[in-house]
């Protein structure tokens, strides 16, 4: 190791100082650019997340607007009813008036023709005043429903609204992301450009060194045995590895904002089409995905489960075990397998 460490040294020793800078820093700003793409590839997974939450919201307010709609016409059916009864009954109730009077008639003289002709009277009020209220509580509940639709449509204009809005914003993200893309393409050349002169400068050190560490080698001076690891299976039920071996299976597919397979995916979207063929139906929003399953530690995470940030709205991958994740992530990437990143802090299991 020893040997290892002093060939290093040689060959940096061996590259000029400027030109190790020059790298260093263009290295950095590639880093740092690479950053920023990061960055906005999350934000714009967040956005289309967002988007999904609102699609999902849209859809509801339109079932209650339609069912709303109904209640109105139920609502102006049974008061035109009504009105068309009020109308019967008055005639029935002139009729019926007339019998009265006649029987008082028959029944008493003058005193029972005036005793029948008020009990007819009594009687056509009486009638057209239940009959006036049941109108007025059909046009109320006319009027209420309207009202609710009303506000339904509202509502409907303003989750258009925050929809559009939210697409014009993950489109300036996406456009932003293009252009540090861009950037970072440029710098990568230039790097490439310092690196090829770098090395050219070292290649004789670098010679150098490895004959050097082949000494070593040889007389038994190098040391160091190298590290066994061994895998610990992990039960997981036929649901969860259907689930991983068909996330694992659209690998390479793009990233497509609302996506959700075969050919493309986002990031929920791909998880709601690989638990699908484990069986399980899950919602295309991730936080609709972590609401509707069982939430757990991140020490307890086994092949299959989803791991999201803090905010479970804003991205959602799908743990494999070792430590990795499988995940479709931003416009311009693909679905891959990478490190779990430590700003997953919530779990759930399907």
């Amino acid at each position: 190791m020893a040997a290892l460490v002093t060939a290093g040294l040689v060959a940096g020793s061996a590259l000029p100082s400027a030109s190790a800078d020059a790298v260093s820093n263009k290295r950095a700003q590639a880093q740092a650019l690479s950053n920023q793409i990061d960055a906005l590839g999350r934000k714009e997974s967040a956005l289309a997340e967002q988007y999904n939450a609102a699609v999902l919201a849209a859809q509801s307010t339109a079932t209650k607007v339609s069912q709303q709609e109904a209640a109105v016409a139920a609502a102006d059916a049974s008061a035109n009813k009504a009105k068309t009864a009020i109308q019967s009954d008055a005639v029935n109730a002139y009729v019926h008036g007339g019998t009265l009077a006649s029987l008082a008639g028959r029944s008493g003289g003058v005193s029972a023709q005036a005793d029948g002709g008020l009990l007819a009277g009594e009687y056509m009020s009486t009638l057209a005043s239940t009959q006036s209220d049941n109108l007025d509580a059909f046009h109320s509940a006319a009027s209420t429903a309207h009202i609710a639709a009303s506000q339904l449509q509202a509502l409907q204009k303003q989750q258009a609204k925050g929809a559009a809005a939210t697409n014009a914003a993950r489109s300036a993200t996406i456009a932003a992301q293009q252009k540090v893309e861009s950037t970072l393409g440029q710098v990568k050349g230039e790097l490439t450009t310092l690196v090829a002169q770098a090395e050219a400068a070292k290649q004789a050190a670098a010679a150098q060194a490895a004959q050097a560490v082949l000494a070593r080698v040889q007389t038994g001076g190098g040391g160091g045995g190298g590290a066994s690891f061994s895998s610990v299976p992990v039960p997981v039920g036929v649901g969860a590895a259907a689930a991983v071996e068909a996330a694992k299976s659209r690998l390479g597919a793009p990233y497509v904002w609302g996506a959700a397979g075969p050919g493309a995916f986002d990031c929920s979207g791909l998880i709601m089409w690989a638990w699908a063929h484990g069986g399980v139906s899950l919602p295309h929003f991730s936080g609709a995905q972590y609401s509707s399953t069982t939430h757990i530690s991140m020490s307890q995470l086994q092949p299959g489960d989803l791991v999201f940030p803090s905010d479970p709205g804003a991205h959602v991958a799908m743990y494999i075990g070792g430590g990795m994740i499988i995940e479709s992530p931003h416009t311009g990437a693909v679905v891959h397998i990478v490190p779990m990143y430590s700003w997953f802090v919530l779990a759930s299991r399907p």
